[in-house]
């Protein structure tokens, strides 16, 4: 008698995690919600994964490479330190779960999510020739100005406080960008 070829991988079992966290975060993410949505039982969860907390674990990781290596690659503006930061807004207004999963309940708590996105920044900042002068220490004080404008404008955007369109977008970063050119070294305190 041959196996029984497995029908649901863990590629496709981390899809379905990525499209729970989009559509409902992480307040009901159970084995058994996860697998009502996509009609299958809870088997091929515990089969892959030992444990929920392996299974989130994982799902977690799924939707920050999906978000930093997809999402935030979009294209919104020509200067790559403005266009980055138009995709992070745009990318929690068409995801506001994920967002909160990733950034509220997810790896924001541990500083991973702003350690990738300043070793992503220092790599835009490597494409532009109008920034390759700054220092590192410059280049960090840019990303950690662009990050606390950049969680704003997204919090109130997601909250519906307001909505930005694109050419505020670009003139708000054009503008954290040339303030702190003005004044590289001045950065907020950080813990």
């Amino acid at each position: 008698m041959m196996a029984r070829k497995k029908v649901i991988t863990k590629d496709i079992l981390l899809d379905y995690g990525l499209q729970y966290l989009q559509a409902y975060g992480f307040d009901s993410f159970t084995a058994r919600d996860v697998a009502k949505k996509f009609g299958i039982s809870t088997q091929p969860i515990y089969s892959e994964y030992r444990n929920m907390s392996e299974y989130r674990r994982e799902v977690l990781k799924h939707a920050f490479y999906y978000m930093f290596d997809i999402k935030l690659n979009e294209t919104y503006a020509a200067d790559p330190l403005i266009s980055f930061p138009i995709a992070f807004v745009r990318f929690s207004e068409e995801n506001p779960n994920l967002y909160h999963a990733l950034f509220i309940k997810g790896f924001a708590y541990k500083k991973v999510m702003y350690d990738y996105s300043l070793a992503q920044y220092k790599k835009l900042v490597t494409t532009a020739a109008n920034y390759q002068y700054l220092t590192e220490q410059q280049v960090e004080n840019l990303h950690l100005r662009t990050w606390i404008a950049v969680n704003g404008m997204a919090a109130s955007s997601i909250s519906e406080i307001c909505h930005f369109d694109e050419d505020y977008l670009k003139f708000i970063f054009k503008q954290v960008i040339s303030h702190m050119l003005e004044d590289p070294n001045v950065s907020p305190n950080r813990p």
